[in-house]
């Protein structure tokens, strides 16, 4: 057994490489007997990867990947929702107008920046028109250029804060909080298991729609990210819990209503936490409603996952 095929298997979960690991050994030699070593380590990948999924429960059998599954045209849409649209009050769309004027006669800090300003505006646009044809493969690679685009405006706003200052450490935080719906929601298309091969693109599609009128809503809820509509009283506590909410009705294997609220959850849960944070006045403060909450929300999903459906809705479901 070479060293690419001892790395990959560790990647599965133990009970599955006793089971199965022979059989993955014997298939993997069969189909990378006489090949280079870049198939090879393509082969190696693909297998290290499917054990990853199966460690984290992300295949399309697992809850999770399911989950993710049922969630990912809802979550192309509220990534268009997101989109900057002029007129609206939206500190991001100077960024966008100042990335588009600028040229490329720049720093390459600058210029790696600007380029990534106008990547987010773009690619939302890419995942529409992917997911509404079925090509789910291109929405993954596609929600996975959308976190790294992401990532490196994280990393440039970090290199940009000044030396020393009240305000720069806030300043990060504001802008790193408009930049996590792309980050996670790129992640979560990226690993996110195919679509069913019983799905209709009919009704992906009216889910792309319905996904970009719940980004939209929620973003103007909070203002576009805006600083002078920074989310005062109980709207950030909403838009926080009521995603979360809807997330539980996993427990009783209602995909629907939980993929709606994992698709949105990426687009409020930074902001509202960041609003929160102000308004409670720091970090310790936020901490003990955040475990208290996180806590309530485990036992209510485990509490729902616990309930046994009665006699009635059985006979439905198997009538």
């Amino acid at each position: 057994m070479n060293v690419a095929l001892r790395t990959a298997l560790a990647l599965y979960p133990a009970r599955y490489r006793r089971d199965r690991g022979a059989e993955l050994a014997e298939v993997f030699a069969d189909t990378t007997a006489g090949s280079g070593r870049l198939a090879t380590a393509r082969e190696a990948l693909d297998l290290a990867a499917y054990g990853l999924r199966l460690r984290t429960g992300l295949t399309d059998i697992a809850l999770p990947g399911r989950l993710l599954a049922a969630a990912a045209p809802l979550l192309v849409g509220a990534l268009l929702g997101l989109a900057v649209l002029p007129g609206v009050g939206d500190w991001r769309e100077y960024t966008l107008t100042r990335a588009a004027r600028s040229g490329t006669d720049l720093p390459w800090p600058r210029l790696v920046e600007n380029i990534a300003v106008l990547g987010l505006a773009v690619i939302p646009l890419l995942l529409v028109a992917a997911a509404a044809l079925g090509a789910w493969r291109a929405v993954r690679l596609l929600g996975a250029v959308v976190a790294l685009l992401g990532a490196v405006r994280i990393g440039y706003a970090a290199l940009s804060l000044p030396p020393s200052g009240v305000w720069s450490g806030w300043f990060f935080a504001y802008e790193t909080t408009a930049l996590v719906p792309y980050l996670l929601g790129g992640l979560m298309l990226a690993v996110a298991p195919a679509r069913p091969a019983d799905s209709h693109g009919r009704t992906d599609r009216l889910l792309i729609v319905a996904g970009a009128a719940a980004g939209f809503a929620v973003t103007r809820a909070q203002g576009g990210y805006d600083t002078r509509n920074l989310m005062d009283g109980w709207w950030p506590v909403a838009l926080l819990l009521l995603p979360l909410l809807l997330v539980l009705f996993a427990a009783r294997d209602r995909l629907l209503p939980a993929a709606l609220g994992l698709a949105v959850l990426p687009l409020t849960a930074g902001f509202s936490l960041f609003s929160l944070w102000e308004q409670l006045g720091g970090v310790w403060r936020a901490a003990p409603w955040a475990v208290g909450t996180a806590t309530a929300l485990l036992l209510g999903y485990r509490l729902l996952g616990s309930v046994r459906p009665t006699r009635r809705q059985t006979a439905s479901l198997a009538g």
